[in-house]
């Protein structure tokens, strides 16, 4: 029986998306330091707007039937990832930060 499942442009834009964000988070730092902060919301915004991003075509390529399945997978593990850094620092920049 042959499986006639291929990788479409879902599980590698998913894949891009996700590689992106992760570069996007590691580059932060560096973008704050050259810039001197003036680009930090717009970067933050670009951030959080590639894991959406990430999120919806995530879903998409998962469930698309005549999709393939391991780049969506690793694809996915690595925006949970992302996901969960960004959680864990909104999460501890609510609770730990000092109040003026």
């Amino acid at each position: 029986m042959e499986s006639n499942k291929r990788y479409t442009w879902k599980s590698y834009v998913f894949l891009i998306t996700s590689v992106l964000s992760a570069i996007f988070m590691l580059l932060l730092d560096l973008i704050l330091t050259a810039t001197g902060g003036k680009f930090t919301g717009a970067w933050l915004l670009l951030i959080l707007l590639s894991l959406v991003v990430s999120v919806v075509i995530g879903i998409i390529a998962l469930f698309s039937k005549s999709e393939g399945k391991i780049i969506p997978i690793i694809a996915s593990v690595l925006t949970v990832i992302n996901v969960s850094i960004v959680v864990f620092f909104l999460w501890f920049g609510a609770n730990f930060a000092t109040s003026l």
